[in-house]
């Protein structure tokens, strides 16, 4: 009787080896589809002391409304090296970070307006004893406004060749096309809230938008430009255009 048991017992281990060794390659494809689907790069979390200092800036030489916009509804999520060319204060034309805010900020504004969220640039007036007792009402603009919009940019590349030119320029089509393009551009859902990425793998643009139509995911190339750039933003931008 031991020869016959010994023989099936072995014969159940080499069953349970087999079995196991198949489990093992079944889960090979799909651990390699999961690393094939992972981004490149994953997007650093914001600098917060950076973000700081851009903002003490833009409020020393700038103006509060500025600083306030950029700091409540911007989020700069920056690999360092183009944490270090946005806050370049050699960089006085409007391709430095400092100096493009100007647009950015007026852009966000104008939505602000046309939202019915409020006038923010009759607050901000050059009198600035007066502008310095509307920061009340500046803030609770701000603070709607923030509910309905915002603007993050992801650049978790190094900020080589062509890749800050990107950086700059998608999220400036987008701006500006809520902000000044006609015909004017106002969300279906009443919220558009924008994170804007750059991708050292990415071959073209994607805009991509949430199944509540608040959340709008734009991606395109670091080191290369994409043909008809501006376009492909704002026919993607469009599907969600209550305006079209």
């Amino acid at each position: 009787m031991i020869r016959p048991l010994l023989t099936l017992a072995l014969l159940s281990a080499g069953y349970l080896a087999q079995a196991q060794s198949a489990k093992t390659a079944a889960a090979k494809p799909a651990t390699a589809a999961a690393s094939a689907a992972a981004p490149a790069s994953t997007a650093p979390a914001e600098d917060k002391e950076k973000k700081a200092e851009f903002v003490d800036r833009l409020f020393s030489e700038q103006s509060y409304l500025n600083a306030q916009i950029v700091d409540k509804c911007f989020t700069f999520k920056f690999s360092p090296t183009c944490w270090t060319k946005f806050t370049d204060p050699n960089i006085d034309t409007n391709e430095g970070g400092f100096p493009s805010m100007r647009y950015w900020v007026r852009y966000a504004v104008e939505y602000a307006k046309r939202e019915k969220i409020g006038d923010l640039m009759t607050l901000a007036v050059d009198d600035k004893q007066v502008e310095k007792e509307n920061r009340p009402m500046i803030d609770e603009m701000i603070k709607t406004l923030r509910s309905k919009f915002s603007l993050t940019v992801e650049a978790p590349v190094a900020c080589t060749g062509k890749a800050y030119e990107m950086m700059m320029r998608y999220p400036y089509e987008v701006m500006q096309r809520i902000g000044q393009a006609t015909p004017e551009w106002s969300p279906k859902s009443g919220e558009a809230h924008f994170t804007v990425s750059i991708s050292s793998t990415a071959k073209d643009m994607a805009v991509k938008i949430s199944p509540d139509g608040k959340q709008f995911m734009v991606s395109g190339p670091a080191y290369v430009e994409a043909y008809s750039t501006a376009d492909k933003i704002y026919n993607g931008m469009e599907r969600a255009n209550k305006n079209r």
